[in-house]
């Protein structure tokens, strides 16, 4: 909850996803000494258990079926395997940037590639989850309380890859068991990607990292459909307790461009594009039917471009009232229901989250790159279940509260005011912030006087957008 100062003075910003720690059992910690040492507070706290996961079981899996030694295969994966995985992990790092080309490549069919995401990718995308459920603790209590009722945790994850989502889910969920002296639920997995054998990884990663922990052994249920995530009509489960969707909408034209081959003509063009539009309403009319719980999670790159689509996609599902036009309809990131101000334009909706990601290789991989990865950047939204007897709506935001949507307009560096643009209904506001206050993107303030509009952004539905593009 946000700490309020005495009267007359402004409210303190609440940092992006604060919330209590969990009562129980003192937990294994992943601080190093480095970590102490840095002054900016992060969001995430990583479990004991992620450590088992990114420097033991996923380093000695892509050893076992990746090294191109069978003499290697069997020896515990050291410095010079770094080295050897390193050039792939540089190479998929540079097809991964803004100027990625128009046709991004099936890299998982590749096992150079396979091997890399696995190294580096997969803890690095994980992070973000694990951040994002630390943000929304009443989310995955809602998640937990559809698990009770139903008796089975039942999650989807779209555009799976090797789990990455499922993984950050499964170590939290390990973590809260441990923390509150619970049995983890029974949980099954459906996850859904286009390529096998990254699934294949994925699915021998999670029963390893079960197989670790006698809270896990027995409990978790995996199983892969290969299949594009928009295809999976007719193959879902009844209900779900959560949706995970990890960059599926970023490369969802080229993917389905890919699939369907090039337009013969223009008319063809104009078919295909109402054909994908019927054919994304039908699927997010089956996947709002059957997301009950936590609802449906979509965490996309930070990039202009993949969050405008992000929130295009929020703008039609309020406007063709898929979900109901509150603000209870979202987990996050918006305080409100009106058209985003952000979905067109200069700016965008996106956060960058301070972390310090725990893992000996993914340190030794991130010195390699150049980077020290102290932010996880990304962009959300994660969607209540529309339901409004078997879902849980999202809690009802503070009267006044405000969503700070940028970084001080006058830089960090800037030793006079500045200001921070706030998120409105079909607008950003501006608020003036003095020299000695750390306001970030993303938390959470109350305005401490009426702040002059920026560029109002009136709403006209485009009858040909393609709210999946």
């Amino acid at each position: 909850m946000p700490f309020q100062k005495r009267p007359r003075k402004p409210a303190r910003p609440q940092k992006f996803g604060s919330h209590a720690k969990p009562p129980g059992k003192k937990l294994p910690t992943t601080e190093t000494p480095d970590s102490k040492k840095k002054s900016r507070a992060t969001v995430a706290r990583f479990p004991g258990a992620w450590l088992w996961l990114v420097d033991e079981i996923i380093p000695t899996l892509v050893k076992s079926r990746y090294s191109p030694r069978e003499s290697w295969k069997d020896k515990p994966f050291d410095a010079e395997d770094a080295r050897f995985f390193s050039k792939g992990v540089g190479e998929l790092s540079e097809l991964f940037t803004d100027e990625r080309p128009s046709e991004l490549p099936d890299y998982f069919a590749h096992p150079k590639f396979r091997s890399s995401y696995l190294l580096y990718f997969l803890p690095l995308q994980a992070a973000k989850f694990v951040s994002l459920l630390d943000m929304h603790p009443e989310a995955l209590d809602a998640t937990l309380q559809h698990g009770d009722k139903s008796g089975t945790l039942n999650v989807i994850d779209l555009g799976a890859g090797p789990g990455t989502a499922s993984l950050a889910l499964i170590v939290k969920l390990l973590d809260r068991a441990l923390a509150l002296g619970r049995d983890v639920p029974k949980v099954e997995f459906d996850w859904y990607d286009t390529n096998g054998a990254i699934l294949e990884d994925g699915k021998l990663i999670m029963e390893q990292l079960c197989g670790q922990f006698p809270k896990l052994r027995g409990r978790v249920t995996v199983r892969t459909h290969v299949m594009p995530w928009w295809k999976i009509l007719g193959s879902l489960p009844k209900e779900t307790s959560l949706v995970l969707m990890g960059n599926v909408l970023n490369e969802n034209k080229r993917s389905m461009a890919r699939t369907q081959g090039p337009a013969s003509n223009e008319e063809d063009g104009l078919t295909r594009a109402r054909s994908a539009e019927i054919e994304s309403t039908r699927l997010w009319t089956e996947l709002l039917a059957r997301a009950k719980g936590g609802g449906i999670l979509l965490v996309e790159p930070a990039s202009r471009r993949s969050s405008q689509v992000l929130s295009g996609l929020r703008d039609q599902l309020f406007e063709n009232q898929f979900i109901p036009a509150e603000a209870t309809s979202l987990w996050g990131p918006c305080l409100h229901a009106g058209r985003c101000p952000l979905a067109e334009g200069r700016d965008w909706c996106h956060f960058s989250v301070p972390i310090d990601i725990p893992g000996k290789w993914f340190k030794n991989f991130s010195e390699r790159l150049g980077s020290e990865r102290q932010w996880a950047k990304f962009s959300y939204l994660w969607l209540a279940s529309p339901s409004p007897h078997e879902g849980a709506p999202a809690p009802k935001p503070k009267a006044g509260l405000r969503r700070v949507v940028s970084d001080p307009l006058g830089g960090w560096q800037s030793k006079g005011p500045s200001e921070v643009l706030l998120c409105e209904p079909e607008q950003t506001v501006r608020m003036p912030v003095r020299a000695h206050e750390q306001i970030r993107r993303g938390d959470l303030v109350t305005p401490r006087k009426p702040a002059p509009n920026l560029t109002p952004k009136r709403f006209k539905k485009d009858q040909d957008e393609d709210w999946d593009d």
